[in-house]
């Protein structure tokens, strides 16, 4: 009987695991992806986190473009990646 319930608990742990996983592999990357985006990264996360390929086929809808943006390394504002000057305190990058 011992026995038996050893090889329960090793595939329930098994089971665990692969499903963490899967789970993982679906929220990290619509997480990166939505902090690229601009969009909340924690929560786009999750979603995928708990329902798998739903959240990442809603996220695909409802994702906005790519933010190109550069950082001022005066204010730290964020500006367009063409602009020679910041738009907010005229710093020249």
């Amino acid at each position: 009987m011992a026995v038996q319930n050893d090889t329960q608990w090793i595939s329930f742990a098994i089971f665990a695991v692969v499903m963490l996983g899967i789970s993982l592999a679906f929220a990290v990357p619509t997480g990166v992806s939505a902090s690229k985006r601009g969009m909340n990264a924690l929560g786009w996360g999750a979603l995928a986190f708990f329902t798998w390929l739903m959240g990442l086929l809603l996220f695909l809808l409802c994702k906005n473009p790519v933010i190109d943006d550069v950082v001022c390394v005066k204010c730290g504002n964020r500006i367009p990646k063409n602009h020679v000057y910041c738009p907010f305190c005229g710093y020249k990058e």
